[in-house]
This record gives structure tokens, sequence and C-alpha cells, in this order.
């Protein structure tokens, strides 16, 4: 967690705000308590959300979310609107989300995949049983908390959809994923999350995306019209998720059948789910008791033992690099995986400066400062303005607007990539001067532009 800026609030409507969690393509993500509950405070960019309509359907949304019963999720508590800008409160899950914890540790041994595979299919269950769609499933978007894995960032991510400017037609989601689906703007239906799912099993199991390609169209025609290899992933986990990646929605299973397939061959004792340790786990009403019947019946415990727990929260915008992205939590510690690409706003050249190192031997950009060290950001000396967020798509069409053939996703930053395969490193203050010119003093903080 890193302190307050100087342009942070100091509160959000009841909530007193300790420090930044994080920011990513949707919001502002601080550490918040209501009396001495700690809890996750997601501020939306105001961009995002800009009219009194757009506003009460986002809430309208959340309060869909908040039936989501608390299994394997991280409870959406409260919500509203300060300063004009939407916010979101959920329980805070103090753990390091998937994707962090395989790029540090490594991929899941068996065990440990098969309880991740059913708690985040269980959790699926639960958001779909209360009529929503996650569209954003990854491996930035489960946490590993202290009650094992969580699933986070769901129930806003239609609101946002439907509120965003269409003079685009680039899709919502990390593409890496998403279903075919999703690429088309077709209707997404919750077989959508069952896609994106399986594919996260691939990456628990291997360290590898499912779709490896490096740039967008080689991501986008993987997940069109190739298959996987699935052989480091034991059966039936292996059967499944194969299931799940059907390139048509109708052909995949439900999450309730995935839960059930899975439950056949697991070694976990057959009792009722295990109590959590937090109030929050024990609400529901109706709902929650009608899930759990269905828990019960396929006679599974969501046991935790041996999930690796941690003390970092995270989620992040959506990005084709598995960066995390989420409606509760984010993360913005040094070095971490998940951490905003290229957050070079302190290094970045003067507004008309070369957008990218010359190909040709140019000077070679500094690389970004870690956001502690930068503060998530320099401070400037006003008021700062958010102009929006940039994504791997607008990154692409920057580097073509530059004379490059494509991009490519690094592990911590973005690439153009030239006739001759050679690859220059992007900045991203100059990507947010090239998508919002006009502004003075325009630079990145992570994904987001901002002005001073």
């Amino acid at each position: 967690m890193e302190a307050l800026l100087a342009t942070d609030p100091s509160e959000v409507g009841p909530y007193r705000l300790e420090g930044r969690l994080g920011i990513g393509g949707q919001g502002t993500v601080y550490l918040g308590r209501s009396g001495t509950q700690k809890v996750a405070v997601k501020v939306l960019h105001p961009h995002l959300i800009a009219h009194a309509e757009a506003r009460a359907r986002f809430l309208a949304e959340v309060e869909v979310a908040k039936q989501v019963v608390p299994f394997c999720t991280a409870q959406v508590l409260d919500s509203g609107v300060a300063d004009e800008q939407p916010y979101l409160v959920s329980e805070f899950v103090d753990g390091p989300s998937l994707h962090a914890s395989v790029k540090k540790s490594g991929p899941r041994g068996s065990a440990a995949l098969q309880r991740l595979a059913i708690n985040t299919a269980v959790a699926l269950a639960g958001i779909h049983q209360a009529g929503v769609v996650h569209r954003d499933f990854k491996p930035g978007n489960v946490l590993l908390g202290p009650d094992g894995p969580v699933v986070i960032d769901f129930g806003i991510a239609k609101a946002l959809d439907e509120s965003r400017s269409f003079g685009t037609s680039q899709p919502v989601g990390t593409p890496a994923y998403m279903a075919p689906e999703q690429f088309s703007r077709e209707d997404i239906s919750p077989a959508a999350d069952l896609f994106a799912w399986a594919a996260t099993m691939v990456y628990a199991a291997t360290g590898k995306r499912a779709f490896g390609g490096k740039s967008e169209s080689a991501i986008m025609h993987g997940i069109l019209h190739d298959e996987p290899d699935l052989d480091a992933l034991e059966e039936p986990l292996r059967s499944v998720v194969r299931d799940c990646l059907a390139k048509n929605p109708a052909e995949r299973p439900a999450a309730a059948e995935v839960v059930e397939r899975l439950r056949g061959s697991s070694a976990e004792p057959a009792v009722v789910v295990a109590e959590k340790t937090t109030s929050l786990r024990r609400r529901g009403g109706l709902l929650a008791a009608g899930f759990l019947a269905l828990v019960v019946g396929i006679g599974y415990a969501i046991g935790t033992s041996g999930d690796e727990g941690g003390h970092s929260a995270s989620a992040q915008s959506p990005s084709p690099s598995g960066t995390t992205s989420s409606a509760v939590q984010t993360t913005s510690s040094p070095g971490h995986p998940s951490a905003p690409k290229g957050d070079q706003n302190s290094s970045s050249p003067a507004s008309g400066a070369n957008p990218v190192e010359s190909p040709s031997g140019g000077s070679e950009p500094k690389h970004k400062p870690s956001p502690k060290a930068s503060g998530g950001g320099s401070k400037p000396a006003s008021r700062t303005k958010t102009l929006g967020t940039f994504t791997f798509f607008d990154v692409n069409n920057y580097c073509r607007a530059n004379g490059y053939q494509q991009v490519m996703e690094e592990s911590d930053h973005y690439s153009c990539i030239n006739a001759d395969q050679r690859t220059t490193r992007v900045d991203n203050s100059s990507v947010c001067r090239w998508k919002y010119p006009g502004h003075s003093g325009t630079y990145a903080d992570g994904e987001t532009c901002k002005s001073r």
C-alpha cells in the first residue's frame, strides 16, 4: 500500500481513506475504513461515467452485484456518488492475485490447482445465479486470500461497457482471456466467463497463457482459430477446460456443471461449505441459502487449506498482459507482476518528443520507476485532470501511427515492432499525448492519462 497523494481525497462518503492500493483502467482503489472494518474503496475515473443517467445505471448494476452470494467472491458492500464520481465499496481481501503468485512462485501443483479450479467455478456459479456476467475473469481477478481463492471485479463491467463512448469498436476486456464472441461485441452470456475461466486454469497450471500470441492480431487469431496445448493438465480438469474453450458458446458447460464434473474426482471430503472466518462470508439471506444447497448437493467443501495467502491486495486495468483489473482492489507494489505497464511519468520526454526510441540505435529510454519510487505518479503542483485511459488496442494503433507494424507486450511494458521485427519500447506518456492531444502537461499514471 502507498501513501495517499496530495490530490487524493481523505474520505469518500462515510469511508476514511488510509492509503492507495493502486490505480487501474477503471479507477483508483484505496484502503478504507468504516469503523474498525477494512474495506476496498474504488473510485471510478470521471470520464467513464460522466452523465447522471450513466451513474444511475452503474448504481443499479451494483445493486444486482450485491445479491451475489459471498462464497469465493469478494462481497460488494456499498456504492454511491461523491463529487459526481461513482464509487464501489467491497470486502478487503488481503492476498496476492493468482497472476502475481504464479509469476513469483510458479504454476500451482495438482492439489492446489484442483482447489483453485473448483473454488473459482463455485464463485462463477454464484455470480451467474444472481444474473451477473463477470466479463473480465482472469488471473488478476482471483485473489489468494487467507480464506482461499476469491473472485473479484464482477458487477460493474456491464455498466461501464454500456456507459462508454462507442466511437470506437475496440472490445472491452483483457484480450488473452476474452471469449471469441467478445471480439465481435455479440451478446455476452455466462458462457464467456467459462471460456475465461478455462484460459485462467491453463495459466495457473503452466505459467503461460492458453493463447500466447505477442500481438493483438496473434492473440485474436489464436482465440478464434487455434486449440491450446492442455497436456500439462490432468484429468478430469483437462477435459473440462477443453470443453470450456469451445469456440461456440452454446457448447460450453455451465459453471455448476463444471463444479460437478470436477467434484467427481476431488479428494476433498464431501461435507458442507466451511464457515468463513469473517462475518462478510456469512451473509446472503435466502439467495445464499439456495446456493448453499447447490454446493452441498454436489458434496464439495470449499476447503482452503494449502492455498497461498499474502499481504498485498491486487487488481488492475484490463490489459492483455494479465495485469490485474478489479472492481475491488488493485496493486501497484514495486516490481509486482500485476503493476500497470510502463508507469513512466517521472521520466517521460517532453511533449512532442519522439514517442519511442529510435529503431536504428537511438538513445534508449529509461526504465520506468517503480510505483513506490514515484508515488504512483509525479505529484503535480496544481490539480490534475483525468483525461481517460489507454488499452492494448490503443497502443497498437499508436505504434501503427508511428510507422511500426504492430505492438508486442512485454512483462511490464509495451514495445512497437517494425518491419524487420526489431522492437522499440513504448513510453506510456507519449501514448497519452497521442491519444489526448491539445492538453498541457499530459502524462501517464499507469495506463491512465492525466494532465496538469
